[in-house]
């Protein structure tokens, strides 16, 4: 590893970019999964290399790129890439590529403590992820957010690359507020897909967080002007951390899912963390389906294994 960033450093300074900046980082995962949601007990393993690039213009701007490779992914050789490319400056920051639109931005999830190497937690399906629209077309999205003391915000558009005469470009607003330790975001996204349907998202979270212990609650409310109801999610999580420990449990439910009404979901999930030191933990998590949207319980996930970040 060392040889590997030697390398690379000096094939920048022969470049003529010493001023610019290039760090590596990553992790690693291996386990085991299980649950009457997967076929089979199994091992997993996963690996995530990011390269981060960065450096500044004569008048003081910084721009930079970060590409983010995730190999092996779901544990079946499947591979994964995101790139961003920014410049910031006294204005603010704009981002192009693979990042989070307005309302993703502005938005907080519910915490889930420590994560797991499957993320079982947050993998049952009473949980959101508040990404509104995001991904409606190829997921790259143009984002400018900016930050004055307490207060931020962010304007995001996702250009569709259809073709289609009845699709229409996602657009995001965000908005969020901090007061000391409580964190309030809000966000909202519109957009037509290419069958012609109005899509409409909006979401809000309430964050607090006080020393070892982080709570929080969101609401993402989707809209189709074909459906006949709205989807509703609503979430809430809490983690806390003890000495090596941390632990996390979040609880949601997705109403009228597809805008179907009384098709209701719900679920719950478990992690819980055991830090060893020298960036390497060891996680359980555990995920259960407790309403799948027939009124019945679904299925169950979980997994046991080692973390480690480099």
């Amino acid at each position: 590893m060392k040889k590997v960033l030697f390398a690379t450093s000096a094939l920048v300074a022969s470049a003529g970019f010493a001023a610019a900046d290039v760090s590596l980082s990553g992790y690693a995962e291996m386990g085991i999964t299980g649950g009457s949601g997967s076929t089979e007990t199994q091992f997993h393993q996963d690996v995530d290399v990011t390269f981060s690039m960065s450096g500044t213009t004569d008048n003081g701007l910084t721009f930079g790129t970060s590409v983010d490779l995730d190999e092996n992914a779901a544990g079946v050789g499947t591979d994964d890439a995101g790139v961003a490319v920014f410049i910031s400056g006294s204005f603010g920051t704009l981002t192009m590529g693979d990042t989070n639109g307005a309302l993703d931005w502005a938005t907080s999830e519910a915490p889930t403590g420590s994560g797991s190497i499957a993320d079982d937690e947050s993998s049952h399906a009473g949980y959101s992820s508040v990404n509104g629209l995001d991904a409606t077309f190829d997921n790259q999205i143009l984002s400018y957010t900016h930050s004055v003391g307490a207060l931020g915000f962010a304007v995001s558009i996702e250009m569709d690359d259809t073709g289609d005469a009845d699709a229409e470009s996602v657009v995001g607003f965000g908005a969020r507020y901090s007061v000391g330790d409580l964190g309030i975001g809000i966000g909202f996204q519109s957009g037509t897909d290419v069958d012609g349907d109005e899509l409409d998202a909006v979401a809000a979270s309430l964050s607090y967080s006080m020393g070892d212990l982080s709570v929080g609650i969101v609401y993402q409310q989707l809209s189709n002007s074909t459906w006949a109801d709205d989807q509703t999610d609503v979430g809430l999580g809490v983690s806390y951390s003890m000495d090596a420990i941390t632990m996390g449990f979040n609880y949601g439910t997705r109403d009228s899912v597809g805008g179907t009404a009384g098709n209701d979901q719900a679920g719950f999930g478990i992690s819980v963390g055991y830090d060893l030191g020298g960036g390497a933990s060891l996680k359980i998590g555990y995920g259960d389906t407790t309403d799948d949207g027939t009124g019945a319980s679904g299925d169950s996930t979980w997994s046991l294994g080692l973390t480690m970040g480099f």
